[in-house]
């Protein structure tokens, strides 16, 4: 059965570090090998070579002394004095040596007596030569092995990461990849894993990021699909809308009927994502069928409750706010179903900012009987100056810089100062002031959407 490998190993030594030591320790062993081995042997050789010298130098001095022959030093040759000794180098003149270089040891305070040494004819050259070659060849083996030990100590951890490479290619990112080996194959090893994790990491925000835009784009056709092409057109009366394009899906949604003598202007908002765009789609298909054909408010805000809440999912639900409006007297009826943001009436003869909030819960929670119940119409009369305004939950949501809520008052405190300079650019000024607070913020951002927000003035003209 293999060895796993470890993945919480701690780096060791480097890969030089591993080698010096290696063959420093090598070559401690290897000179002291090679001392016991060499010593004895080249001890051996010397004690023959100077045995041999002695047996030679004995022979020529006594046939010099025999022969009773002047030895005479080679002309231009070197003398040398050491602690009373001279040397100097000669040629055997006669016996068996005839001829033979040889060294002559005078000692000068006794006159007379010497030592002929002829030349040697054997040499330890070939036998030391021999033995180093042997012990050379002995070294360099040993040298071989601890290379190829140390080799595969670094190659191995090498082929592994290679391994972990392919696999990673093979695989996916995910694969983990083994940290061990000498200390830069490991630190390789851990920069391999950790980018290989940041990739991965990469890869899924990519694949999250296509996926939200994906959603995005679907959510903005869907919203476009939903927004009316046109404003409703009545003599002395104005119908204003300024929107703010956010990143988040859906949101909300307005639209108008229009009828004999009848204005109708409806604003929803839904849940967020596909889903909300796609219940803010239905209810809107049944809340224009719902007010075409009931006369009244209530009936038909009931009616749309009772087939969102047959068709949409457990959970979901549209708040609505309904303006019923008569052009011909003025008269209007105002009808709120859960929708956060109170509808604000703007008396123009007065130049007063009221609030109109009629009860109600949002469409689909409720089969009918409750939602029925808490319906509440609010009835009044817009005068010359005078209007009604309308705005979804989004408006008021929005952030600036420091993540820090518009929030409703700080909205009606805005709506009334443009009111109050008059009816016309209201709507826009408003939204202006909110995306200037706003800043910079990058309406891309995945991980900060801004909400889409509307804004509706129906005003009578002076």
């Amino acid at each position: 059965m293999s060895r796993s490998r470890s993945q919480t190993s701690t780096p060791g030594m480097g890969m030089a570090a591993r080698f010096a030591l290696a063959m420093t320790g090598f070559l401690v062993i290897a000179m002291v090998l090679a001392g016991l081995v060499l010593l004895p042997k080249t001890q051996e050789v010397v004690d023959r070579c100077v045995d041999g010298a002695l047996r030679v130098a004995v022979r020529a001095q006594t046939e010099v002394n025999q022969g009773k022959a002047t030895l005479q030093p080679i002309p231009g040759s070197k003398m040398s004095r050491s602690k009373g000794v001279l040397r100097y180098d000669t040629e055997m003149p006669a016996g068996s040596f005839f001829g033979r270089k040889a060294a002559v040891y005078e000692y000068e305070s006794e006159g007379g007596v010497s030592i002929v040494a002829p030349a040697i004819l054997e040499s330890p050259r070939e036998d030391l030569t021999g033995l180093i070659i042997i012990v050379g060849a002995l070294v360099v083996c040993m040298a071989g092995l601890i290379a190829v030990g140390v080799a595969a100590q670094t190659s191995k951890p090498l082929a592994l990461l290679v391994d972990d490479v392919h696999a990673l290619g093979r695989r996916g990112l995910r694969h983990t990849v083994h940290e061990s080996g000498p200390k830069e194959v490991f630190l390789l090893a851990r920069a391999i894993k950790n980018m290989a994790a940041e990739l991965d990491s990469a890869q899924d925000a990519q694949l999250e990021l296509g996926v939200r835009e994906r959603e995005q784009e679907v959510g903005r056709e869907v919203s476009a699909a939903l927004r009316p092409s046109s404003t409703p057109e009545a003599d002395g009366w104005s119908f204003s809308e300024a929107l703010i394009e956010g990143t988040e899906i859906a949101g909300s949604f307005h639209t108008y009927v229009e009828q004999e003598d009848r204005i109708l202007t409806v604003l929803c908002d839904t849940g967020d994502g596909v889903p909300g765009a796609l219940v803010g789609a239905t209810a809107r298909a049944f809340l224009r069928s719902a007010l075409q054909e009931q006369a009244s408010l209530s009936e038909a805000l009931a009616s749309a409750n009772r087939e969102l809440h047959r068709d949409i999912r457990r959970g979901l639900g549209v708040t609505a706010v309904c303006v019923d409006l008569q052009p011909s007297t003025g008269q209007f009826k105002i009808i709120c179903a859960g929708h956060r943001i109170a509808p604000l009436f703007w008396d123009g003869e007065e130049a007063k900012l009221s609030r109109l909030q009629p009860e109600g819960i949002a469409l689909g929670f409720d089969a009918g009987p409750v939602f029925e119940r808490r319906l509440e119409v609010r009835e009044g009369v817009l005068s010359p100056g005078s209007a009604l305004i309308l705005a979804s939950t989004g408006l008021v949501e929005q952030l600036d810089e420091d993540g820090e809520e518009w929030g409703e008052e700080a909205y009606q405190r805005t709506i009334n100062a443009y009111l109050r300079r008059g009816v016309e650019g209201a709507a826009r000024g408003v939204i202006n002031t909110c995306e200037k607070r706003m800043g910079d913020r990058e309406l891309d951002a995945p991980d900060d959407p801004i909400p889409n927000a509307t804004l509706l003035i129906i005003a009578k003209e002076n």
